[in-house]
């Protein structure tokens, strides 16, 4: 037993056992809204290892490791096996990102080695009455792991990872290394976030 569709199909509506929201898809169409995660292409940012504003992939670097910039307002650096629905950012993307104060208040960064499917961040309904469950603490979505009996009455909307090999990096230093390692202009910021139509 199960939440779906009616019409379900196939991998376009459930991955790894998960349902997903749908989206929209039209390439092109309306103008981003910063605030708003468009499914789809948050889960092909996770999967494939994309920057999360123009989706380029991540892993140029020698070592062949991810630059995470995560929301952290305490100050806390990204710890080995912290989960996260927040993709990667490229060089030439955190460069821009970093060139706003507010980043240096609130997030912290960390060079990562492996991100590993862990789970994926929904609404949970309840067997009994197909009701959304409550998240803790108020949260949108409840964070729910691949091998969680919750996750066949589970809607998915954000895929979630969790960090292995997680290297903190200085935001100071940072900002002088992307900057050194800039070989391309100001990317297009319209990858993971809804336009005003809802659509890609």
């Amino acid at each position: 037993m199960s939440i779906g569709y009616a019409d379900e199909y196939g991998i376009a509506d459930r991955r790894r056992g998960a349902l997903w929201i749908r989206v929209p898809v039209k390439p092109g169409a309306g103008a981003p809204l910063q605030g708003r995660v468009h499914a789809l292409r948050q889960r092909q940012a996770m999967n494939y290892m994309l920057c999360q504003f123009c989706g380029r992939p991540t892993d140029d670097r020698p070592d062949g490791r991810h630059l995470f910039l995560l929301h952290a307002a305490n100050g806390k650096p990204i710890a080995d096996g912290e989960r996260t629905a927040t993709p990667p950012v490229c060089d030439g993307c955190a460069l821009e990102v970093l060139g706003r104060p507010v980043v240096w208040r609130e997030c912290a960064a960390a060079l990562v080695e492996d991100a590993t499917a862990w789970g994926v961040a929904g609404i949970v309904y309840a067997p009994e009455t197909l009701r959304p469950v409550p998240s803790e603490r108020g949260e949108p979505f409840t964070l729910v792991a691949y091998d969680d009996p919750r996750l066949p009455w589970t809607l998915a909307c954000r895929e979630v990872v969790a960090l292995h090999g997680c290297t903190a990096v200085d935001l100071h230093d940072l900002a002088e290394h992307t900057t050194a390692r800039a070989l391309y202009p100001p990317c297009q910021r319209i990858n993971t976030y809804r336009n005003e139509k809802g659509s890609l």
